[in-house]
């Protein structure tokens, strides 16, 4: 009996040192494989070197990637300020749907992902978009990153599903640098 017990103890330290392992890797990163406040160089060698990604846009401050999430075409782009990132936003289906339901459908399938990923949402509304249509939109945060999954139009009237990887700790200085570099232009 004592070498039963003896045994299940071991295996389960083993186990938990196997969950920390995992948790600590899937913790190790921000936004994709990047982590806030890291410079355009450095979030370019995580992307580069991986097949099928493809810069397709790049600016002072947006590094941007054509690529595949979920086996659903996307751009991905990397936005930096004083060349430090702290946002990373996957437009998910630049190509265009047929009918309004099939982005309701993609919106439905990345919440699921998302919601297995970081459980139950902490914000979720549908906000009324003129007579036609709603947007919908999903909020989660972890200990660095607010996650926003949403599904709105554009200025065009099209349909847009955007999701949006923010850190926490840099985002009020981003407010605060562009708000004082707007007033610097007058």
């Amino acid at each position: 009996m004592k070498r039963n017990v003896s045994i299940l103890l071991i295996l389960l330290c083993i186990l938990v040192i196997f969950a920390s392992i995992l948790f600590a890797e899937e913790a190790k990163y921000d936004f994709r494989k990047t982590n806030w406040g890291m410079n355009k160089e450095q979030v370019r060698a995580t992307e580069d070197n991986k097949l099928g990604n493809k810069l397709s846009y790049e600016d002072n401050n947006i590094l941007g990637y054509e690529m595949y999430v979920y086996e659903k075409y996307s751009r991905c782009a990397y936005y930096f300020l004083e060349d430090k990132l702290y946002q990373g936003r996957y437009t998910l289906n630049n190509v265009t749907h047929t009918k309004e339901t099939d982005y309701i459908y993609d919106y439905k399938f990345f919440k699921e992902i998302l919601i297995k990923k970081y459980g139950k949402p902490k914000i979720m509304g549908s906000l009324p978009l003129g007579s036609a249509f709603l947007d919908y939109w999903v909020s989660w945060e972890t200990f660095t990153t607010k996650i926003e999954l949403m599904l709105t139009t554009d200025n065009n009237n099209a349909l847009k599903l955007f999701l949006s990887y923010t850190s926490k700790e840099l985002e009020e200085w981003v407010k605060q640098t562009e708000k004082k570099e707007a007033s610097n232009v007058f």
